[in-house]
């Protein structure tokens, strides 16, 4: 009984990367094949995809105040849920901000951004499936690694993304807009390896 409660908070993790996935996913559609038409009704359903992921953690965290044993601190695993959650939660704002901006085209960077994000939130969900083994694991640093890798591309993207936005542009209302969206996507890819370095607080307390 003790090793299906174990499993199910690593299965928790997994569960709600599987939200950030789908956030990813679906704002790499949009932006793929972007039509601002359509942004009003997409907002919807990524809204719609971001509170399933917060009752989901909401279920989760109540059931953790019932338990006295748990697989590890209870504090990482609080962090760890919430980290996950802002991951999803900074996908969907980068699709809010677009919205609130009346953006309607958009720049190559933003279709680079929106695939990295999805090879950020892939990286993540791998890294969580070899997370129950952070004991014995010999991958899940390397795992770790590539997330801080990823991130580091998001960096150079958005470094990259704003240079050649003040490079090409002078409209004082599109060097706002794409600064703020392109902030937005940093941060997603943040959100990413702040999940990671939890896990990587977790595997160093217990070496």
């Amino acid at each position: 009984m003790a090793s299906k409660k174990t499993n199910s908070y690593f299965e928790a993790f997994v569960e709600l990367v599987n939200y950030s996935i789908d956030a990813a996913t679906m704002l790499n559609d949009i932006i793929s094949d972007f039509n601002p038409e359509l942004i009003e009704g997409k907002i919807k359903e990524m809204h719609d995809i971001e509170h399933r992921a917060d009752l989901r953690k909401h279920e989760i965290m109540n059931k953790l105040a019932k338990e006295f044993i748990t697989p590890i601190e209870r504090e990482d695993i609080i962090q760890l849920f919430t980290e996950i959650d802002n991951v999803t939660d900074s996908i969907e704002d980068v699709l809010i901000k677009m919205y609130m901006f009346c953006i309607t085209s958009v720049r190559s960077e933003a279709k680079e951004f929106s695939a990295l994000l999805i090879k950020c939130c892939d990286a993540l969900k791998k890294m969580m499936i070899e997370f129950p083994n952070y004991k014995k694991s010999t991958v899940l640093h390397q795992l770790i690694i590539e997330i801080n890798d990823l991130e580091e591309e998001g960096d150079k993207l958005y470094t990259n993304g704003i240079r050649n936005l003040y490079l090409n542009s002078k409209d004082p209302i599109e060097l706002m807009t794409w600064t703020e969206t392109f902030e937005r996507f940093e941060k997603s890819c943040d959100a990413v390896e702040h999940a990671a370095n939890v896990v990587e607080s977790v595997v160093m307390k217990n070496s």
